[in-house]
């Protein structure tokens, strides 16, 4: 699948383009400090702190807390009960919509 497939996948489930980048250089790396996401993302680090709080905040990237704070994507399967979560929510909102658009016409 190429990046840019996959950076319109993650936008869906509500990341922004730089979160995405990041998420992304995080699958890569499996595990990384971010003065080394810095370097891979050319993210500085002052922007890198909120955007990975706003990662853990979202459910995508967990902390490790250890002698020095490492960054890591979380397993897949939670990924994917996140985007089957956005897909069941988009398919109700759907639906709603749907009914409602009826109800005008």
């Amino acid at each position: 699948m190429r990046i840019s497939k996959i950076k319109r996948g993650l936008a869906l489930i509500g990341l922004t383009d730089l979160e995405a980048k990041v998420y992304i250089k995080l699958l890569k790396l499996k595990e990384a400090k971010v003065s080394t996401l810095a370097k891979s993302t050319k993210v500085t680090r002052t922007q890198l702190y909120p955007l990975l709080e706003n990662l853990i905040e979202k459910g995508v990237v967990d902390r490790i807390d250890k002698k020095v704070i490492r960054y890591k994507v979380v397993n897949r399967k939670k990924l994917l009960d996140i985007i089957k979560k956005w897909r069941k929510n988009t398919n109700t909102l759907l639906k709603e919509f749907e009914s409602y658009l009826k109800k005008i016409e």
